[in-house]
């Protein structure tokens, strides 16, 4: 088929893919691959030459930089490591950059229907959050699965969470960070559609907020809650048409919480080691960032190169942590385990501090660490900051963070040069960046499917809003 005739594929079929992203989201990874893949296609063939023209964009330059870096660090690291498999994830992650482009081109073209796609949002996120609260009242979602009495306390590994609700995700307890992350589009569709709000208007704009605050509380997702309530007080802050309704709903938010955790063990457990963790993170980072521990790395050095086996060595590591030379070290309770995670990120980063070691390096190099005290493997290292410095460095990591500086600043210089719609969506996403990137809250990965097609589709968008109109 010649795509001259393809006349059904221009700008509202990429506008119809768009609308399903919200959805897509709540059906794994698969989908969102073959999603973003269409959404790739469907966008070079509307766009054509138009996408790939980098005369004016700069900054698309620096974020294509960025996605080489990755390739070619990973491609060091291979030389090095036989045990990085990743090459053929750090090319695929390039379909990233294409979703970047064509969501730019999309916007900046003045085609994107913005209304359509928070409305989009907003019908995801009240199936998620209705379904959420009803489970936590009835014990189990509309659909039949259970909540918290499905949890076996003989068998804590059943699926089931003695602390987290997931609605119609069943086991997958990501609810909360699913309405963090698009709740701030389904809120700005209210002053987008309605010039002024009447008596109604204001009650949904009111109800809305409270709505999804209970169905990220009842998930037990505590990093997201706190995030909603910093991008409710931004909101309140940027957005003068929803400030009183939200002013108010947030006092009803700060009430269903303090009733909820008072009435509610599994809540009122859960939270209060949240706070209890917090606290102590940063005094437990403090004393043991700077502690070296010469004679545990000499005993591994020594050992591993007497046995001259890389598999030898990781066997070391492992078995070491239980050896009576560790035990005169302090090894604090790891609470909920993000310290210790923390501490052999900032090892590992600091053994390659400038290229890092390639996409999803750090489940492979952390096995290094495992002789030292208070030191644990993970997938990933569970902050942004400190993945991007172990994947990619220094120099990815400094590229990627001053790219959004930068973009954000030169938006935010054009402010009063935008229309209505133009500022709402500007200040919708630059909440989004805010909460996204907060450098102090634990996270999933950079590099995964879900957080990375989130992440450069709202940098896209924040790309393609209009320059200075002349």
């Amino acid at each position: 088929m010649n795509i001259k005739s393809a006349s059904f594929i221009n700008s509202k079929t990429l506008n119809i893919l768009l609308l399903f992203f919200p959805a897509t989201f709540l059906m794994g990874n698969a989908v969102v691959n073959i999603h973003i893949l269409l959404v790739c296609v469907t966008g070079i063939i509307v766009f054509k030459k138009e996408i790939f023209s980098f005369k004016n964009e700069k900054l698309s330059v620096v974020i294509l930089i960025f996605f080489i870096l990755i390739l070619f660090f990973t491609l060091i690291d291979i030389s090095k490591d036989p045990r990085n498999d990743h090459f053929f994830k750090s090319i695929a992650y390039f379909r990233y950059f294409f979703l970047f482009l064509v969501s730019s081109c999309l916007v900046r073209s003045g085609k994107f229907k913005i209304k359509y796609f928070l409305v989009s949002c907003l019908v995801c996120l009240l199936f998620l959050s209705l379904d959420i609260i009803y489970q936590f009242l009835n014990g189990s979602d509309i659909f039949g699965f259970v909540g918290y009495e499905g949890y076996n306390e003989a068998n804590p590994h059943s699926g089931k969470s003695k602390y987290h609700l997931a609605g119609f995700l069943n086991d997958e307890y990501v609810a909360g960070g699913y309405i963090q992350k698009f709740f701030v589009f389904a809120l700005i569709l209210i002053p987008v559609i309605w010039k002024k709000l009447d008596k109604p208007k204001f009650l949904i704009s009111t109800i809305l907020p409270i709505i999804f605050f209970s169905g990220i509380l009842f998930s037990g997702n505590r990093i997201p809650l706190m995030m909603f309530c910093v991008s409710i007080l931004l909101m309140m802050i940027l957005i003068k048409e929803l400030r009183l309704s939200l002013g108010i709903a947030f006092l009803f938010c700060v009430l269903i919480f303090t009733t909820s955790i008072k009435t509610n063990d599994n809540l009122r457990e859960y939270y209060k080691s949240f706070y209890d963790n917090s606290s102590a993170m940063i005094a437990l980072m403090k004393k043991f960032v700077p502690q070296k521990y010469p004679e545990l790395e000499k005993r591994r050095e020594e050992n591993c190169i007497e046995k001259s086996n890389d598999l030898f060595c990781e066997h070391f590591s492992k078995y070491f942590k239980n050896n009576k030379v560790q035990r005169k070290y302090e090894t604090p309770a790891y609470g909920s385990g993000h310290w210790v995670i923390y501490l052999t990120a900032i090892d590992v980063w600091i053994d390659n501090p400038i290229i890092g070691n390639g996409i999803k390096s750090f489940r492979i190099k952390c096995l290094t660490k495992l002789h030292l005290p208070n030191r644990i493997c993970s997938s990933h290292p569970h902050n942004y900051y400190l993945e991007l410095l172990n994947d990619t460095g220094l120099l990815g990591a400094l590229l990627l963070v001053c790219a959004i500086f930068y973009l954000i600043t030169n938006k935010f210089f054009n402010f009063k040069y935008y229309e209505k719609n133009e500022k709402l969506l500007f200040i919708c996403l630059l909440i989004i960046i805010i909460a996204e990137f907060f450098p102090l809250k634990s996270s999933g990965s950079f590099f995964s499917t879900i957080n990375s097609s989130f992440t450069f589709l709202i940098l896209g968008m924040l790309n393609g809003l209009k320059k200075i109109k002349e």
